[in-house]
């Protein structure tokens, strides 16, 4: 499994809540309300890495 999707399910990211984030080397190095600038900061601070993107769910988010 990738690491920084493990990091994104097993870490405590309620300071991003309904916020898109970007993870690499299993650190949150980007975010925000809008995905394609999360993404491009992203790549910036981690040249020649694919970082992950991925949205926090909000508070009001039910998984069954």
């Amino acid at each position: 499994m990738n690491k920084n999707y493990e990091f994104f399910m097993k870490t405590d990211l309620s300071p991003f809540l309904g916020k898109w984030i970007a993870i690499c080397d299993e650190k949150v190095v980007s975010s925000g309300e809008n995905p394609k600038k999360v993404l491009s900061e992203a790549k910036e601070t981690c040249p020649g890495h694919r970082p992950l993107l991925a949205k926090v769910p909000g508070k009001e988010t039910m998984i069954f």
